[in-house]
């Protein structure tokens, strides 16, 4: 049976403001590595501030930087590291 890995839908707040919301079931740090995937956020991002016009056709998602994340699963951990070690250089 086929399942949705993501999809979008209005909502209405308590202040009578609609927003746009995207979510997905998709997200480990190695679906990152997967440039549809990557596409597929960032075209969220265009869709939900009401961009969806100036979605490129193929836009550049390219990684900036090296990228290597941990396998899934437990024993991954890396100690001592700090967000200051994934600053782009």
């Amino acid at each position: 049976m086929p399942l949705p890995v993501a999809w979008i839908k209005p909502y209405t707040g308590e202040t009578g403001k609609t927003s746009r919301v995207f979510t997905t079931t998709m997200g480990h740090a190695g679906d990152l590595k997967d440039e549809n995937f990557r596409r597929l956020l960032v075209n969220a991002c265009y869709w939900g501030m009401g961009l969806e016009d100036k979605i490129p056709a193929k836009g550049d998602v390219t990684i900036l930087g090296e990228y290597n994340p941990n396998n899934i699963g437990f024993g991954g951990f890396k100690k001592g590291l700090k967000p200051a070690d994934h600053k782009l250089r």
